[in-house]
């Protein structure tokens, strides 16, 4: 069982119809806020990094026609505990592509990183990064439209 397994929960499995990036880390923010999860200054923290730090992912290159990810996460003194929460967007969000900055990727699925611990930030990503790189494990997202359907799908993958 990978890092990531424990870090998703029932209740942090969310879908927004968000039409910028701007809403989406507002509205989830508020929810993080609301739960206990991140600091009052995550919204802004968030919003701040993706912008020097973007986190599109493009998936074309594993495979043309993938749902595009993005992967938001901030420094740990704005989290108060360690979760990944996945977000299915309604209507495509535009993100910055991490490996190409001046790039948009049109981006159906967050994975959002809540972390208080600097240390587990890299495997939390390496092991997202395997799990985004697999076309089926995607392609099957497509399919799932319940949050407790891809709870147990997430879990039972990582």
């Amino acid at each position: 069982m990978s890092v990531c397994c424990s870090l998703f929960e029932k209740d942090l499995i969310l879908c927004s119809n968000a039409q910028t990036q701007d809403e989406v880390f507002s509205e989830i923010g508020n929810i993080l806020i609301e739960k206990g999860l991140v600091k009052e200054s995550f919204i802004e923290a968030i919003k701040s990094r993706e912008k020097e730090y973007p986190t599109g992912l493009d998936l074309s290159p594993v495979e043309k026609g993938l749902s595009n990810v993005a992967i938001p996460h901030t420094e740990p003194e704005y989290c108060r505990s360690q979760s990944i929460v996945f977000v299915k967007l309604n209507n495509e969000v535009t993100f910055k592509n991490m490996i190409s900055p001046e790039v948009d990727v049109s981006v159906t699925y967050l994975f959002f990183i809540i972390n208080n611990k600097k240390q587990n930030q890299t495997n939390v990503l390496s092991n997202l990064m395997a799990f985004l790189t697999n076309k089926e494990n995607v392609k099957n997202l497509d399919t799932l439209n319940s949050a407790e359907s891809i709870y147990n799908f997430l879990t039972n993958k990582f």
